[in-house]
């Protein structure tokens, strides 16, 4: 396993950041055979990615629509706002395969929705990506708070993928200590705090999207 650092690297899934819905995960689709995953580390094996076929357009919109309303329910998003991070995070969802009640609980916890948050380390948009460290992975301009979301998904699948058999905690836990603190830092005792205080934040903020 190569050294992987806190929000500082992660892996690169080429193709179509910054178009949303049916149309983005149609070309996704379409350009599935060439789509590859690619890891910071020169060294990690290039491999393809397999990715879902498009939606029915009507499908698409009712479940955007319906998780709109959790979110709005959840954390009192406005309309517009709701149903436009609905879509990113369903598509970013099927693109790494992780629920999308897991990443509006990332997105919630890191920056309450704001798509211009800044962090005083570097980090910016609503997953707290820092671009002087992942743009490239990404292949994302991110200060579109649309790529920036896409990107914090791929980092926490790659996060969740490099914590496979990471004991004590389950790969998702130890993905999201990873996201918070680090990955060398995931198990540390130094930063046990810290990590345990962003677990509870993640729990929280799930809670209100469970029903």
């Amino acid at each position: 396993m190569p050294n992987i650092p806190g929000k500082s690297s992660g892996f690169s899934v080429s193709g179509v950041a910054g178009v949303t819905g049916v149309v983005a995960l149609a070309i996704i689709a379409a350009l599935a055979s060439a789509t590859m995953v690619r890891a910071h580390d020169p060294e990690r094996t290039v491999v393809a990615i397999a990715v879902p076929a498009a939606p029915d357009a009507a499908v698409w919109d009712h479940e955007r629509r319906t998780f709109a309303n959790r979110l709005q329910r959840g954390y009192g998003l406005d309309d517009g706002a709701a149903l436009e991070f609905a879509g990113w995070i369903l598509e970013a969802s099927v693109r790494q395969e992780l629920s999308p009640e897991l990443l509006a609980s990332v997105v919630m916890a890191e920056s309450n929705f704001r798509k211009t948050a800044r962090s005083v380390t570097g980090a910016v948009g609503p997953a707290q990506v820092r671009p002087d460290l992942w743009a490239d992975f990404c292949g994302a301009d991110l200060y579109d708070p649309e790529q920036n979301l896409y990107c914090g998904a791929q980092i926490l699948r790659h996060y969740r993928d490099a914590c496979a058999g990471d004991t004590p905690t389950s790969p998702e836990e130890c993905a999201l200590r990873a996201y918070n603190v680090g990955f060398g830092n995931r198990n540390s005792v130094y930063f046990l705090a810290a990590a345990s205080r962003y677990l509870n934040k993640i729990d929280r903020y799930r809670e209100p999207l469970k029903s």
